[in-house]
């Protein structure tokens, strides 16, 4: 009777967030530089609508809110599998250094090689190469007889900064692209295409229901070392695989969109209060939080002050940075308790 009634609120919770997401798209398609009636969005999907306004919604609003929706599903997903496995609240992509790694591998492809050999993949390949590194980094340096979380946060913190200033020393010393790569540095969707939303929803669309598939698994990464093995979990192999599966994820988002912290640290979090039953729930319900916040952090970006339009990585930093500081406090404070 109680697993029926949890299964009921579980559902209830996604078909709300599933409408929640559908509103912001709406408004999504409706504001910006130029507003769009609702009366002219649904005459653009028919032969009678304003040809200007189709196209604007087409080939500007429309591959903007997909992507919106995939980067923010991808961040919080690879959010989720990090805390899950590390067993550790504060791990995510940018504390993970994936992030500033993934920055740093595609700002090296925009700048240092010629422009006509760059392209979008070859940016996704050099990020995610970066996001690896970043976190193996991370994850060496806070190895002392296992990850203490607060130690790997704050690892995750200096390799982050340092990546990010090897990434302005870059734009100094170069000239070409500076414009775009300061923008990218902050998390933009402006001026995305479909061709990035193709790229992007390649990863998404295949790597996340492989998570999903494996979210018992990542159940038992919850129980104490002996009690996984117990049950037959190869935890090193699963360990790997998880955190590969981590990296492609957030590499993927980071090559597209640029650097948006805190979907990935923040999303899991509120999956976990809102749902219960584990991760066969909390990654679809992580993925639709994520959604809501990169649609949301992107229409303030754009209502704020038009036709200025903030990066939609900078509203993400204002939301998620209280949210950090108040996880990093109650772990010291959860430290000093048991210590």
């Amino acid at each position: 009777m109680i697993h029926s009634i949890g299964k009921k609120r579980n559902g209830m919770i996604m078909i709300g967030l599933i409408v929640t997401t559908f509103v912001l798209i709406m408004i999504s398609i409706q504001v910006g530089a130029v507003d769009i009636s609702w009366q002219d969005i649904g005459r653009a999907f028919t032969q009678y609508g304003d040809a200007d306004l189709a196209y604007i919604i087409f080939h500007y609003r429309l591959p903007r809110i997909i992507l919106a929706i995939l980067v923010g599903s991808g961040l919080a997903v690879s959010g989720l599998v990090a805390q899950s496995i590390l067993r550790n609240p504060l791990a995510a992509p940018d504390t993970l250094g994936i992030s500033a790694g993934a920055a740093l591998g595609a700002v090296c492809t925009l700048l240092l090689l010629p422009v006509d050999i760059q392209s979008t993949w070859l940016t996704s390949l050099t990020a995610f190469v970066g996001g690896a590194l970043g976190a193996f980094c991370v994850y060496l340096l806070s190895y002392r007889n296992g990850v203490d979380p607060l130690r790997l946060a704050l690892v995750g913190i200096a390799v982050s900064a340092c990546g990010s200033t090897l990434v302005q020393l870059l734009i100094t010393q170069s000239s070409a692209n500076t414009n775009t790569v300061l923008l990218w540095l902050n998390g933009s969707l402006w001026g995305r295409n479909w061709e990035q939303v193709i790229q992007l929803a390649l990863i998404i669309l295949i790597i996340v229901p492989i998570v999903w598939i494996l979210a018992k698994s990542i159940d038992i990464f919850g129980l104490s070392e002996e009690s996984s093995k117990g049950l037959g979990l190869r935890i090193e192999w699963m360990r790997a695989i998880l955190l590969l599966l981590t990296v492609i994820l957030a590499s993927g988002s980071v090559a597209v969109v640029g650097m948006v912290g805190f979907v990935g640290l923040v999303s899991p979090h509120i999956a976990r209060r809102l749902v219960s039953g584990g991760h066969r729930y909390f990654v679809p319900v992580a993925a639709l939080v994520g959604a809501i916040m990169m649609l949301l952090a992107d229409v303030i970006g754009r209502v704020l002050a038009p036709p200025l339009e903030f990066p939609v990585g900078l509203v993400t930093s204002v939301i998620g940075a209280p949210y950090f500081l108040f996880l990093l406090w109650r772990e010291y404070k959860s430290k000093n308790r048991t210590g």
